[in-house]
């Protein structure tokens, strides 16, 4: 099941896809993947094959079949980088979600779609505020934190991560694990102590994430973010509806907003200080 598995993979990289999602029916389950941020169906598979996949990826990534009923994700392991795993329970069975992890860890990412002073130089020399990644789905939000980290030179980084993706040489790297007792609260306490230069956050998605990333900028740390929005402005607004003040934007420096234009990903960069100072 295994090589079988492996062949899925290697049909959906051919074609580029950041995701494939599994729609089970009655008889089969529909096939539809994700690349240069489009949707595509690619082909359907028996439901009783489909099931056997499942269970073998259930294994793979640690998800527990008695807990089939509930939402559940994990990382299924590949010779290189990873696979995150989503799994949401339908009417017909297991609806299942693959994420391809390829973020490469290379300065030269952000070295191609950033200004070298405007920008990295600028980066360097910042002791606190935030600093905003933002896009859609497949944008290359978690390829560009990753570079970010590596240009970093001189810099104690420790990255805070739910699961983590890929290993970055001179980082430290933290795997939330909420049923363990280490959920981002705990873990942001514990970081605060290990005197950080910059603290590096997954995704924020809730409003504690929220909270504790500009907490820990406003305690005088520099800490960069991913946040998936679809522009700049909506990217603020979304930090405002997870209960972020305006007067606690103010300690947000910069964001990075990147997007796919034609299947190449493009980038802007705006300075948040100077546009709420043009706002005010």
């Amino acid at each position: 099941m295994r090589e079988q598995i492996s062949q899925l993979i290697h049909q959906f990289e051919t074609v580029g896809a950041t995701d494939v999602h599994f729609i089970p029916g009655d008889q089969t389950a529909q096939v539809i993947c994700r690349a240069n941020g489009g949707l595509n169906e690619q082909s359907s598979i028996p439901i009783d094959q489909y099931r056997s996949i499942v269970s073998h990826v259930r294994y793979e990534a640690n998800l527990k079949e008695q807990n089939e009923r509930i939402p559940q994700s994990g990382l299924y392991p590949l010779e290189e980088n990873g696979m995150r795993v989503s799994i949401l329970p339908s009417r017909y069975g297991d609806a299942m979600s693959w994420r391809f992890y390829r973020a490469v860890v290379s300065d030269k990412v952000a070295a191609g779609l950033l200004d070298p002073e405007d920008d990295l130089i600028w980066m360097k020399q910042q002791t606190h505020g935030c600093i905003i990644i933002s896009g859609t789905t497949g944008a290359g939000k978690t390829t560009m934190l990753y570079s970010l980290m590596a240009s970093m030179e001189g810099k104690r980084i420790i990255s805070v991560e739910d699961p983590i993706e890929c290993s970055v040489p001179g980082i430290l790297q933290l795997e939330l694990n909420a049923k363990a007792g280490f959920d981002a609260t705990r873990c942001f306490e514990e970081i605060l102590r290990a005197d950080p230069d910059w603290i590096a956050f997954g995704e924020v998605r809730t409003a504690e994430a929220a909270r504790l990333t500009i907490n820990a900028a406003l305690s005088g740390h520099v800490v960069l973010f991913t946040l998936h929005a679809g522009s700049i402005a909506e990217a603020m607004l979304r930090l405002r509806t997870l209960g972020i003040t305006k007067e606690e934007l103010s300690v947000c420096k910069k964001i990075i907003h990147l997007y796919r234009e034609e299947g190449n990903v493009r980038c802007t960069v705006e300075n948040l200080q100077a546009l709420a100072k043009v706002g005010s």
